[in-house]
């Protein structure tokens, strides 16, 4: 198979060809927790998608929260096979704050991307 890649973002609501759950409540991505700790906790399989969204989002600067994932008009990443993952707030919220812990060397947590404040 391919390299999976981000080949787009669109709505949450939108039909896909499959449908990814990197984890089923989130809400552990603490300070001091970078990218690795974010695999650790999330399903093998789904590592290459979460490295291929965690690559589009650096590349564009994509910082949104859990309620712009399911609310806005480009909030969930679609993949090269057509598959989009659909996470709850807590969970986007993990996804991203590892990203930019990882590459800002910052601390971040679930809540810094939880909702709009």
């Amino acid at each position: 198979m391919s390299e999976i890649k981000v080949v787009g973002w669109g709505r949450y609501e939108d039909e896909s060809s499959g449908e990814l759950s990197f984890s089923i409540m989130g809400g552990f991505i603490g300070d001091g927790d970078r990218w690795q700790d974010y695999l650790d906790g999330t399903p093998e399989e789904c590592h290459k998608y979460a490295e291929a969204i965690r690559v589009s989002v650096i590349k564009n600067n994509i910082r949104i929260t859990g309620e712009q994932h399911q609310y806005d008009s480009e909030g969930a990443p679609v993949f090269s096979d057509g598959a989009t993952t659909r996470l709850s707030y807590r969970a986007w919220g993990d996804l991203m704050a590892a990203i930019w812990a990882e590459h800002e060397d910052s601390d971040y947590n679930y809540m810094s991307f939880y909702m709009s404040f």
